[in-house]
Formats: structure tokens, C-alpha cells, sequence
């Protein structure tokens, strides 16, 4: 088989599939400046990211 024959047939398989792409939420972990707790948050796809608030100690980065 050529190099040709070979790409055609790998598009082929490719255009196959019927598998659809699934967009997950992103997890976002932050260190506080204050207390230095690590917090995290959970984005949905195509939301924007939410301000941050520490969970330890209340301080919010603005």
C-alpha cells in the first residue's frame, strides 16, 4: 500500500466514528493569599470562572 492509500483509508476509519465528545467540568483549585488553604471549584463548560472566596478564613481576592 502507498502512503496515500494509507491516509485514505485512516480518514475513512475516522469519518466511522460515531463517538461524540463529552465536555467535562473543570476543576479549579486556588491557594488563598492570606492563610494559604487550598480551595477548589467545579466550572461547568462555557461558564465564566467564579471570584474567589477562601473557605478558611472568608478572605475574597478581587
Amino acid at each position: 500500500m502507498t502512503k496515500a492509500e494509507l491516509r485514505a483509508q485512516g480518514i475513512q476509519a475516522l469519518a466511522q466514528v460515531t463517538t461524540p465528545i463529552i465536555k467535562l467540568p473543570m476543576k479549579i483549585r486556588r491557594q488563598c493569599g492570606r492563610c494559604g488553604d487550598f480551595n477548589s471549584v467545579l466550572v461547568e463548560p462555557g461558564q465564566a470562572v467564579p471570584a474567589f472566596k477562601c473557605s478558611a478564613c472568608g478572605y475574597a481576592a478581587g
